[in-house]
């Protein structure tokens, strides 16, 4: 792979830099806090994003690196893999999505899957490169070179790793060591105590036993259950017949409602009979007022007065005399009175007459009434009877007789009938209650023998989960063994096949850059040697801090052929800033003769610069 041109927006320090790479040495110059380690970051960023997660740090990267006096946190990185095919990818920081395209300019984002977080990982479909191998295999730190008396023990101990395992913080051993302590931790075994192993299978032991002693008052539960159902049969029974005579109370109250109706209707018969009597009598009254008229008696005053009137008329009629006139109208007066008074006594009688024929006419619509209300009274009476009589039929005959022997209809009409229910409805009652007693005590037990057989649910719960955590640490103890195994069958593999190339890559390497001082590395399970000029065998540790540095910059030389197919650029920020200047002339040397690779170096001085210039190595100036 070959960077070929980042042009950054923006991105953490730097902003509107436009940057072209040469497919041999590059070399970046700048102060110290110009950005160096930003670029490189932001190479990172464009091909596999910019986390937002915090990852422990007090702020995430994509906090870190976004601009404070631009919203165009973006940036565009060209570059060219091992087949030939290049790549443009755009990234606007704030989205999660790049926008990738080929050299043909066509937009093939599409083309790649999106993964669980979003993010397109399309550079490691390309070249099965993960972010982390990439930054670990491809970047050598000041950090990473750096050492003293101090830290030199920790660097033997990477270059072990390294050779061993292929990673500088991984140690074959330690990690026996690790899974040997977790499998005894988060397991356990046949020899330890109070494991997690141990205590499921104490706890088993313990629950298991305690089940079987419940289980012994499992028969018990089925003789309280066959009881039971014994009971609620019976009581059951009982309960119908009680239902049946609280029916036939039901039946005999009602045929005593029955009885009370006609009783009530016969009385209302008679009631009505005595109205009608009464309104008869009523009738004969007025008519005897009707022939008891008031009449007007002539008395002897108006007989002498009528005799005098006649007599006056006669003399009257003999002699003609004018006084006599006047005798006429004195005479005249009390015939007045009288038929004044007989026609007031006429008009009297009139008015009484007609307010009998009214009375008369109420008395007779009321009697009416009364008959038809009696009529109607008789046919209620009569089907009160009737139906009297069906009803107790058809109750007792039909639903009953057949079930309660001692029923019948002549039986239920007669007062003691209500008591002999009552009676039997108490005796009932009294087995009911019993049974009822009986079925409560039973109960009772059931619940005590259900509690503690819900405690035996419980326990085989337990006992089931306790069987799933011990397969779960089984299945972990058994993950750990292939892990140790595989870690074994590796490190073998590792130390037949690729600890050799390592060796030998690495003695290639060192002899380079200590201009043929050291020239064979023997990489051993206990140890690292290095043959001196002399012939002799040394170990590391008795080598210079600057020749372990050396050995240690080499052994990341001579990994990074190994971890992937695709030849993947090299960053070297601030990696030489404590070499001296006859170790940073043949590391340069190396690097520019023996690796075919692109080279990015980061530096502040101009060291390295001077060094290529007076070796006449070719190399690209990027100052920032």
């Amino acid at each position: 792979m070959k960077i070929k041109e980042l042009n950054i927006n923006g991105f953490g320090k730097l902003k509107n830099k436009n940057i072209k790479f040469d497919e041999g040495i590059n070399v970046i110059i700048g102060e110290n806090e110009s950005g160096k380690s930003t670029l490189l970051k932001f190479i990172t960023s464009s091909l596999y994003g910019v986390s937002k997660n915090k990852r422990g740090k007090s702020i995430s990267d994509y906090e870190k690196y976004k601009p404070w006096d631009t919203e165009n946190y973006s940036g565009k990185i060209k570059y060219k893999l091992d087949n030939e095919n290049e790549f443009e990818v755009y990234r606007d920081f704030n989205k999660k999505s790049p926008e990738i395209y080929n050299n043909f300019g066509d937009d093939i984002t599409a083309l790649y899957n999106v993964g669980k977080n979003k993010e397109i990982p399309f550079f490691y479909e390309q070249t099965k490169i993960d972010e982390e191998l990439f930054v670990n295999s491809t970047a050598v730190m000041q950090n990473d070179v750096r050492i003293d008396k101090s830290t030199q023990n920790m660097i033997i101990q990477k270059i072990s790793n390294l050779a061993t395992t292929g990673a500088d913080n991984i140690s074959y051993k330690k990690s026996i060591e690790k899974l040997n302590k977790k499998q005894l931790e988060e397991i356990g075994s046949d020899r330890s105590q109070d494991r997690p192993i141990n205590k499921i299978n104490n706890e088993l032991i313990n629950l298991k036993n305690e089940k079987n002693n419940l289980e012994e008052i499992n028969d018990e539960k089925y003789e309280i259950e066959k009881e039971l159902k014994l009971i609620k049969n019976n009581l059951n029974n009982l309960e119908n017949e009680n239902n049946f005579l609280n029916k036939l109370k039901k039946i005999k109250n009602n045929y005593l409602i029955e009885n009370q109706k006609i009783k009530l209707n016969k009385e209302l018969i008679e009631e009505i009979n005595n109205k009608i009597n009464n309104l008869e009598k009523e009738k004969e009254k007025i008519n005897i007022k009707k022939i008891n008229l008031e009449k007007i008696k002539i008395n002897k005053y108006i007989l002498i007065n009528l005799f005098l009137l006649i007599i006056i008329f006669l003399i009257n009629l003999f002699i003609k005399n004018n006084y006599f006139n006047f005798l006429y109208l004195i005479l005249l007066i009390p015939f007045l009175i009288y038929f004044s008074k007989k026609i007031k006594i006429k008009n009297k009688n009139k008015k009484i007459i007609e307010n009998n024929k009214l009375e008369i006419n109420k008395i007779n619509n009321e009697i009416n009434l009364l008959l038809e209300n009696k009529k109607e009274k008789i046919n209620e009476l009569n089907n009160l009877e009737i139906n009297e009589e069906n009803y107790l039929k058809k109750e007792l005959e039909n639903n009953y007789k057949e079930k309660i022997n001692y029923l019948n209809i002549e039986d239920l009409k007669k007062d003691f009938f209500t008591e002999k229910i009552e009676n039997k409805l108490s005796e009932l009652n009294n087995k009911i209650n019993e049974e009822k007693l009986k079925m409560h005590k039973l109960d009772l037990d059931k619940r005590n023998i259900f509690n503690k057989l819900d405690n035996l649910s419980k326990i085989e719960e337990r006992i089931e989960y306790l069987n799933e955590e011990a397969e779960e640490l089984k299945n972990k103890n058994d993950i750990i063994e292939i892990a140790k195994e595989y870690l074994n069958l590796s490190y073998k593999q590792m130390k037949e096949n690729v600890t050799p190339t390592f060796s030998r890559e690495l003695s290639n390497t060192i002899y380079e850059i200590s201009n043929g001082k050291y020239k064979n590395v023997k990489i051993t399970d206990n140890d690292i040697v290095v043959e001196i000029e002399n012939g002799k065998y040394i170990p590391i540790d008795l080598l210079s801090t600057g020749t372990i540095d050396q050995l240690y910059f080499s052994l990341r030389m001579a990994i990074l052929k190994e971890v992937t197919e695709e030849e993947l650029p090299i960053f070297l920020d601030e990696a030489f800033v404590f070499y001296d200047k006859n170790r940073l002339i043949n590391t340069i040397n190396y690097l520019s003769k023996k690796l075919n690779k692109q080279i990015i170096i980061f530096s502040c001085t101009e060291r390295e610069l001077n060094i290529l210039n007076n070796l006449n190595i070719k190399y690209n100036l990027i100052k920032i």
